[in-house]
């Protein structure tokens, strides 16, 4: 019961805060915070890793598992939701060479380039619907 709480607790911080800093356009998001990463960019990221967590923790808990073993397949997909939604800020930074992911037309090589924006809106669509895609394949089979 403890762990659902907290589990609710940080997803609702995390939406809470990045709806009201996000709406705004609040002048903190471009502040850099903790090794230059701006903190617009760290909620995001905070964000994109929450989602997944929640899951883990909650929906495809031990007990769930045990239950029903076919879970393990919701159990590792969310594992790996987990581990892209991970890595989004660091293939962000590759794809853009640098923390606050700016990309400019301009670029001599690929890094930062027009080419290299579309890969990381691709990336960011990707890790943002496949977390979604495994809840709703989730409910489906428990549905059925």
């Amino acid at each position: 019961m403890m762990r659902k709480l907290l589990v609710i607790g940080l997803v609702s911080w995390v939406v809470i805060a990045i709806v009201l800093l996000g709406s705004g356009g609040h002048s903190v998001l471009v502040r850099p915070g903790p090794w230059g990463i701006p903190l617009g960019n760290s909620v995001a990221w905070t964000g994109l890793i929450a989602f997944p967590a929640a899951q883990l923790l909650g929906l495809y808990h031990r007990q769930n598992r045990a239950a029903d073993p076919r879970i393990d397949i919701f159990y590792t997909a969310a594992w790996g939701a987990l581990s892209l939604s991970g890595a989004w800020g660091v293939l962000g930074y590759g794809l853009s060479g640098n923390w606050a992911f700016v990309f400019t037309p301009e670029a001599a090589t690929f890094i930062g380039s027009a080419e290299a924006a579309a890969f990381f809106t691709y990336l960011t669509i990707a890790t943002v619907t496949l977390p979604l895609l495994i809840l709703i394949l989730y409910l489906v089979y428990r549905a059925l």
